[in-house]
């Protein structure tokens, strides 16, 4: 999808409520196919494919929000449509949605919890960490965190909006997920380079891990967890947000 095909959803977003019978449908085409590459592990654990999650996605948390929050990139969109189908989860009453999924009785929700009670940590007090960790921040590394970080924009598409975008960037820690590959930001900000960044520093604190010690692929996955948490915190400040537009072929999946 290109940058000129988002700002279309965008703007039928903004209108939504006063869209034509012909603009709704094109809306209606336009966001789910927007979502088709958005495949989140979690829907694994839901009765419904994800053509229909898609749809009721649209019919209850587009179209019947009040909410004037406009996704701000592809990325934001994807984010959105994974906060869905977790609150989709966590109505399934316990032990699974139906016999189909008998195998994935456990929600996300409580996945994530299980995840982080190694670290001492919930879900709720990782979010609350988030948002204490993004006052923090300068509202360019904020911008940078919400477009780059979560969104895939590359770091360039910035740089005429935030003064030294690439320094920046560097010292905030940015990493991307790659396509195919849903850890792959966790296992980039534990290496290294990385452990010394705003990011990397904060995510290996939260987790009580040490810049020396040799991590496992638990607290890889551990790490991925903090930041897809970050992100939806990030995504829910109320930041200027920047005039430009990400490059698609450069975002990651969510």
């Amino acid at each position: 999808m290109q940058s000129e095909q988002f700002e279309r959803i965008q703007d039928f977003w903004h209108r939504r409520q006063q869209l034509t019978q012909q603009e709704l449908a094109q809306f209606y085409q336009r966001t789910i196919a927007a979502l088709a590459p958005c495949r989140p592990r979690e829907a694994a654990a839901l009765g419904d494919t994800l053509a229909d999650l898609r749809h009721h996605f649209f019919i209850e948390k587009v179209l019947g929000s009040d909410s004037t929050s406009v996704p701000i990139h592809i990325g934001a969109l994807f984010l959105y449509f994974k906060r869905f189908i977790i609150d989709q989860l966590r109505k399934l009453p316990e032990g699974g949605g139906g016999e189909d999924d008998a195998a994935c009785h456990l929600p996300a929700p409580d996945e994530y919890a299980q995840a982080l009670r190694d670290y001492q940590l919930t879900p709720q007090q990782v979010r609350t960490a988030a948002e204490t960790f993004i006052t923090t921040l300068s509202d360019d590394l904020i911008l940078l965190l919400r477009h780059c970080g979560c969104g895939g924009m590359p770091v360039r598409e910035l740089a005429e909006q935030i003064a030294s975008a690439h320094y920046h960037g560097g010292k905030l820690g940015l990493v991307h997920k790659q396509q195919g590959d849903a850890a792959s930001a966790g296992r980039q900000i534990v290496q290294p380079a990385h452990r010394t960044t705003l990011l990397g520093a904060w995510v290996l604190n939260l987790l009580k891990l040490r810049v020396g010690d040799s991590l496992s692929a638990q607290d890889i996955d551990a790490a991925q967890i903090v930041l897809d948490i970050l992100c939806l915190a990030a995504l829910n400040q109320h930041v200027e947000p920047a005039s430009t537009h990400p490059n698609i072929n450069e975002r990651p999946t969510a």
